[in-house]
């Protein structure tokens, strides 16, 4: 993972991610449009250098950014 951090909304959109839930549920949850949910899970993406979602999920848990015991 790079030395970037995610901010509060990149890691909130995550959390939501990770819990299942998906863009249109994610935006509701945040209070912003679906495009904006969408930027933040992408800009999460590229900072945590992912190949797709799923493996920003991963490493962020792996990193301990969604409660995982980290490394």
């Amino acid at each position: 993972m790079s030395g970037a951090v995610l901010s509060g909304q990149e890691l909130a959109a995550l959390r939501l991610l990770a819990a299942g839930l998906t863009h249109l549920q994610i935006a509701g949850a945040l209070g912003v449009r679906p495009k904006t949910a969408g930027g933040l899970l992408y800009r999460a993406q590229t900072v945590l250098r992912a190949r797709t979602l799923p493996h920003a999920v991963a490493l962020a848990y792996e990193a301990g950014l969604l409660g995982g015991t980290g490394r």
